[in-house]
């Protein structure tokens, strides 16, 4: 599994499966979190086809059996088994980082489960795109999945177990929501028409650290019109 190598670092981790995204979109968000840490960190990829053209700083991890269909495989996100030591920060891939992510590091203590309100349903809803937790404080999500699989697979995905489980747990701290926005839904709570020709609809907010692309579109779409076009700076 992971590497062990004497100390803590900071650890980012995505999920890679099946044939959804192209192997491009992990390392384009390997090389936008090394544009944007300052700190050391060990970049995870935990996939289902481990030797994949993954960026030679891309640390692939096998996604441990039992395998689940889609976004199901983030369950394995908690699994103690994949032996990361210290804070572990999750971007989905269809994400864009626009800022310095070291605060996700430095501003809450390791026993936090820190994540985002959702951007349809922010009064009652985790959005599972940007989340930080520590095997060490947190594995009991998988374990309390696993236990319970049946009743939690009757569920839409695996947003809706984290907010059934975490969203009024007490370690869990909601991030600051000028952190993170929708590309499609700029102001959380009011879901809108993705207009690909309307830019005024679908700003870049420079203040923010991650721009959250959910469903369509994905950012190498977006950039091609003029709405998305100051995408380009930023998803490479």
């Amino acid at each position: 599994m992971a590497q062990h190598i004497g100390f803590y670092m900071d650890n980012i981790i995505c999920v890679h499966w099946g044939t959804k995204y192209p192997v491009k979109f992990v390392n384009i968000l390997y090389s936008m979190c090394k544009r944007n840490m300052t700190r050391r960190f060990n970049f995870y990829c935990l996939t289902d086809e481990p030797n994949n053209a993954f960026a030679e700083r891309v640390k692939p991890i096998r996604i441990p059996d039992p395998q689940f269909d889609g976004w199901w495989n983030k369950m394995h996100l908690y699994d103690k088994r994949l032996e990361i030591e210290g804070n572990i920060l999750y971007m989905d891939l269809d994400v864009v980082v626009i800022n310095e992510l070291d605060e996700f590091f430095t501003q809450y203590r390791d026993e936090d489960f820190l994540c985002i309100r959702d951007f349809g349903q922010p009064t009652t809803t985790i959005n599972s795109s940007v989340l930080r937790y520590n095997l060490k404080h947190h594995s009991f999500i998988y374990d309390d999945y696993m236990n319970n699989k049946s009743l939690y697979d009757g569920m839409h995905g695996d947003q809706n177990v984290i907010t059934d489980m975490m969203l009024r747990h007490e370690k869990t701290q909601i991030l600051p929501d000028d952190w993170t926005y929708s590309f499609k839904w700029p102001e959380r709570g009011q879901p809108q028409k993705y207009e690909k020709y309307l830019p005024k609809k679908h700003t870049l907010k420079k203040k923010a650290k991650i721009c959250v692309f959910h469903g369509h579109p994905n950012p190498d779409y977006a950039m091609q019109y003029e709405s998305g076009e100051w995408v380009k700076n930023y998803w490479k």
